[in-house]
């Protein structure tokens, strides 16, 4: 903690002291705010409407990750166990996963509009093309000997789902659900910058249109914050759902 403490104590006075060279024309970039002016309009903007676009945006994102997630379980298990779903559709998310959250705003746009659902389904999608990954290769690391271990004793299919596979598949799930926080975050972001009447994208679309740089940096700040702690909070829960990956 008190590394981090000085990490950032360091820069903050990088930025502050750029904040006034800058301003003096010492660069190409001459609107720069020092971490004073960014944190007056943070103040600013807490006072206003911050709760409410705070609100918006964590609406967005949290459905979106959970039916993302449950998605992505759900078919990366099944293709991580079965060989003939890995032919069907192995190959049909390995081609969808280089393509940018970006590239799916138009389409998203055209069929469902520019209401909730269409920030809804570009955040599931992102979410899921990370977190099916993981559940794929979860499901397919259950140790040999275990499963010939558990045909042994006579355990049906689904005794073995729940006792080996779907807790050796949840460690990985997990980790991948954590890992699609903050591309799932910055999904919503895209989104809200393309159509939205409220949330944090839309206020930051919004401060960048009057050119107000410092509001625009003391929204980034209010996402960096939110990211920070979901990923903190999560961090924690992912300790008490999986302790033997810890040990």
């Amino acid at each position: 903690m008190l590394l981090g403490a000085a990490g950032i104590a360091g820069l903050l006075a990088f930025w502050t002291l750029m904040a006034f060279w800058l301003r003096d024309g010492g660069g190409v970039i001459s609107r720069l705010p020092t971490p004073a002016a960014v944190a007056a309009e943070l103040l600013e903007y807490a006072g206003a409407d911050l709760w409410r676009d705070l609100a918006a945006s964590l609406e967005v994102f949290l459905a979106g990750w959970a039916i993302g997630c449950v998605g992505a379980a759900v078919c990366g298990i099944m293709i991580g166990r079965s060989r003939i779903f890995a032919g069907l559709f192995g190959p049909v998310i390995e081609a969808l996963r280089p393509v940018s959250s970006i590239a799916w705003v138009p389409l998203a746009v055209v069929w469902f509009g520019f209401g909730f659902t269409s920030k809804i389904f570009l955040v599931g999608l992102a979410v899921f093309l990370v977190v099916v990954v993981y559940a794929i290769d979860g499901s397919r690391r259950i140790p040999g000997d275990l499963e010939r271990t558990a045909s042994m004793l006579g355990m049906t299919p689904m005794q073995r789902f729940g006792a080996l596979v779907l807790p050796g598949a949840m460690t990985e799930i997990l980790i991948g659900a954590r890992v699609a926080l903050m591309s799932g975050w910055g999904t919503v972001i895209v989104a809200e910058l393309v159509a939205a009447d409220f949330g944090l994208g839309a206020h930051l679309i919004s401060v960048q249109q009057s050119y107000d740089v410092a509001a625009v940096m003391a929204t980034m700040v209010c996402f960096g914050i939110a990211g920070f702690i979901m990923n903190a909070a999560f961090t924690i829960l992912e300790a008490r759902l999986i302790p033997w990956r810890a040990e």
